[in-house]
């Protein structure tokens, strides 16, 4: 095998850039998505659930997000709309670990839980909700 790597020079932190990722304990209340379920019916299931993430990226730059659920991982190909650096993501029946990427596939941003509310929360009524 050729070692690409190595050839171009690749080991550096410059290229590998680290995913920051913050993880929730599940909302026991929280209706489970069925197995085998397509996108649009766990996403009537998603739409269920009341427990929000209040997240924060910083710097504030455009970002995809994502998460991991069990062996589940996904990620939204469109860039996340934020309040000065701030949205929200549900939270569903398990643990669930949620990351950012920059779109410029360099920055370094963090990824900080600022708290975990409800999609009731009057504080939070401007936050962009995913």
């Amino acid at each position: 095998m050729r070692d690409v790597k190595s050839e171009q020079n690749l080991a550096g932190d410059e290229h590998w850039p680290f995913i920051p990722v913050v993880t929730i304990k599940g909302d026991e209340l929280a209706k489970a998505i069925p197995e085998g379920a397509n996108q649009t019916q766990g996403e009537k299931v998603v739409q269920s659930w009341q427990k929000v993430a209040v997240l924060e990226v910083n710097p504030d730059i455009e970002v995809y997000f994502g998460f991991i659920a069990g062996r589940h991982m996904q990620f939204l190909n469109v860039a996340v709309r934020k309040k000065q650096g701030q949205f929200g993501v549900r939270v569903g029946d398990g643990k669930v670990s949620f990351f950012v990427i920059p779109k410029d596939l360099q920055s370094r941003p963090s990824l900080k839980l600022i708290t975990v509310t409800t999609t009731q929360d009057k504080a939070y009524a401007d936050l962009p909700l995913y």
